[in-house]
């Protein structure tokens, strides 16, 4: 049911517009960093596909439930974890283009579920 609550909250916060705080961003570094990126890239990835019917409701719920585990890992609070994913989502579409993004995650999947997911 966490994981639920957490997947809620993020959806709910990409949704909406993100305050500008110059002084909130958040430092994570290492293999917690690591853990934060694949989680972002999964979510990420996994709500597009659906968004375009190359996979299934189904398929995207694991996927971002499977993010959450990677989430997980990643040290601080709830609500640090959940500023930490929004803060890196904005960073990772700011700063690449769908098929960069696309190669990146092909790149990196296998990677990411060996690291986080076993």
């Amino acid at each position: 049911m966490r994981l639920v609550c957490t997947a809620l909250l993020v959806c709910l916060t990409l949704s909406q517009p993100l305050r500008a705080n110059p002084g909130a961003d958040l430092v994570i570094e290492g293999r917690p960093a690591q853990a934060l990126h694949c989680a972002a890239m999964l979510f990420i990835v996994s709500s597009e596909l659906f968004e375009i019917g190359e996979i299934s409701r189904n398929s995207r719920d694991a996927a971002q439930r499977a993010a959450l585990v990677m989430l997980d890992q990643v040290p601080g609070t709830d609500e640090q974890r959940r500023r930490a994913m929004v803060q890196r989502f904005e960073r990772i579409m700011a700063s690449r283009t769908p098929a960069e993004l696309s190669k990146e995650y092909a790149d990196t999947a296998r990677w990411c579920r060996n690291a986080f997911l076993r």
